[in-house]
């Protein structure tokens, strides 16, 4: 591959006439002017924000300064910290060039000014002049000013520190080598912001000076052994204290050039001598951030019943909804005891039934669930007795419980394991997720669970997987609770507080015991589900 230096050696005609397109690229006047036969290419800047420097709010209109008062937990204080896209007081940039010459960087300078070419005036619009008597030129923050009167000057604040093999976090600086990325090889990078304008400057407009940091100097003794055409990246992350603040409007031009030379003299106009490549500059332009205003109602689906929709087959997996009401058989009617005996209960053996219930809301505060309803009765006032106090079922005592189990265990219909494998899905696993409702769930063996806070309101109600007996009528594992005080006073079962429901599944387990001596008769009882959101 030949530099364009080495293409000038090689032919006078050819290089004259390369010159003069050169020329129409970057006029001899233009300040740090390097060989214009060593242009960098490709050259591109990124900015972290194009908002101007006075803004530094979200759509609420809070700040990192003035956040949010409700902040706390899942709240931010602001949606617009340093770095992010509304931010133009705190802003981060990411030059990218390829080089022409293959050559041992050992500097970097980028100039801001408010022309491509020519003498040197920082971008800003704040009032007043920094040459001096006097120095009346506006400050950027406090009383009086511009960022009061809506306007700002482009400055570089506070220390960026040099990150190495990890990539850049706030407040830090890379610079990367090849398409691939690659960190420099040298850790001793240093960066340096300071004031170059020409005080000579004039305009009809606008011949004022800022004063304040627009030249941005990288360097290291070591430097990097860069190859002819390789591509160069650097970063600049904003942080709070270490940042970017853009002018307040209007386009402004980065002038920039590689050095050989990293010393703290190497790079001053006087030994243009040094520069690699260069003499060439990017362009960028404020521009307000549009505003976008909308309003989310609140919302809730809330189904309660005996069947999981997600173990019907269907005709294909389509025909799934992504999250499906609770489907009621029978008018949400179950039958406890032995099929074989009239659905009646026995002394020595416990029985079940199961039922489901599934809530979706955009209560960003999360939701309680509770039951209400009383044990199971005949019509002559005789009672089934609750389980006021977490038990385990104990075939032979009078018994009436209820508590959680997985419905993730469930036997899920093919059509509905097709829906599952679907690219970008939005099927899920019936989950009680975020509830926390059967124990061990928030354990690292279940993904996201391990992530909530704890959920004490289900514990009561959280073991009600296992046996119901041992076999010979003693003791089961599996263990059960029901407040008869419910049927006036609902009875909280499930609580989180952290954030919105998606598709939370429930599967509820109802247990019936009976002793010797419980009298003879149908008893019945209805069970109520309430959900409660917290908006």
């Amino acid at each position: 591959m030949y530099t364009l230096k080495s293409i000038a050696r090689r032919s006078v005609t050819l290089g004259a006439a390369f010159a003069i397109v050169a020329s129409t690229v970057v006029p001899a006047a233009s300040a740090f002017a390097a060989n214009a036969l060593n242009p960098l290419t490709e050259r591109s800047l990124l900015l972290s924000s194009s908002a101007p420097g006075f803004q530094d709010t979200d759509g609420s209109g809070y700040s990192t300064t003035a956040p949010n008062p409700a902040a706390g937990g899942n709240v931010l204080g602001t949606y617009a910290p340093a770095g992010t896209g509304p931010n133009g007081k705190k802003s981060g940039q990411t030059f990218t060039f390829r080089t022409s010459s293959a050559e041992t960087v050992r500097a970097y300078t980028f100039q801001f000014c408010t022309t491509a070419a020519g003498l040197c005036q920082a971008p800003g619009n704040n009032t007043g002049d920094a040459r001096p008597t006097p120095n009346d030129r506006q400050v950027n923050d406090g009383v009086g000013g511009g960022w009061e009167a809506k306007t700002s000057d482009f400055d570089v604040t506070g220390s960026f520190a040099q990150a190495t093999a990890a990539a850049p976090t706030a407040g830090q600086y890379q610079i990367t080598i090849g398409d691939s990325n690659t960190p420099t090889a040298a850790s001793n990078w240093t960066l340096t912001a300071e004031n170059l304008e020409d005080q000579t400057f004039a305009h009809p407009d606008n011949a004022r000076l800022t004063g304040k940091n627009n030249f941005m100097t990288l360097r290291s003794t070591t430097g990097d052994a860069i190859p002819a055409g390789a591509r160069v990246k650097i970063e600049f992350k904003a942080s709070e204290t270490a940042y970017i603040t853009n002018p307040g409007n209007g386009s402004f031009f980065v002038k920039i050039n590689t050095y050989k030379d990293g010393s703290a003299t190497g790079q001053l106009p006087d030994t243009d001598a040094n520069i690699v490549d260069g003499g060439v500059t990017v362009a960028n332009v404020m521009t307000d951030s549009i505003h976008i205003t909308t309003k989310v109602l609140e919302t809730m689906a809330f189904s309660v019943g005996t069947k999981n929709p997600d173990t019907v087959v269907k005709a294909t997996a389509n025909d799934h909804g992504t999250c499906e009401s609770i489907i009621q058989e029978d008018n949400n009617r179950l039958d406890l005891g032995n099929p074989s005996a009239e659905n009646s209960l026995e002394t020595g053996r416990g029985w079940d039934v199961n039922s489901y219930w599934r809530l979706s809301s955009n209560s960003s505060g999360g939701a309680t669930v509770y039951y209400s309803g009383n044990t199971l009765a005949n019509t002559v006032g005789d009672e089934i007795a609750p389980m006021t106090t977490k038990a385990r079922s104990q075939p032979g005592t009078e018994q009436f419980g209820l508590g959680f189990i997985d419905a993730n265990l469930d036997t899920l219909s093919s059509s509905f394991n097709d829906a599952l494998a679907l690219t970008d899905s939005r099927y899920k696993r019936p989950s009680s997720y975020p509830f926390i409702t059967v124990a061990g769930q928030s354990a690292v063996t279940n993904p996201g669970f391990d992530q909530l806070a704890g959920q004490p309101i289900s514990d009561d109600y959280a073991d009600a997987a296992g046996t119901l007996d041992n076999g010979t009528g003693g003791q089961g594992s599996a263990q059960f609770k029901f407040v008869k005080a419910s049927n006036t006073v609902p009875e909280p079962i499930a609580q989180q507080n952290q954030q919105v429901i998606s598709c939370a599944t429930a599967k509820m387990r109802y247990v019936g015991n009976i002793g010797a001596d419980t009298p003879a008769g149908v008893y019945t009882t209805k069970i109520n589900y309430l959900a409660a959101p917290q908006y």
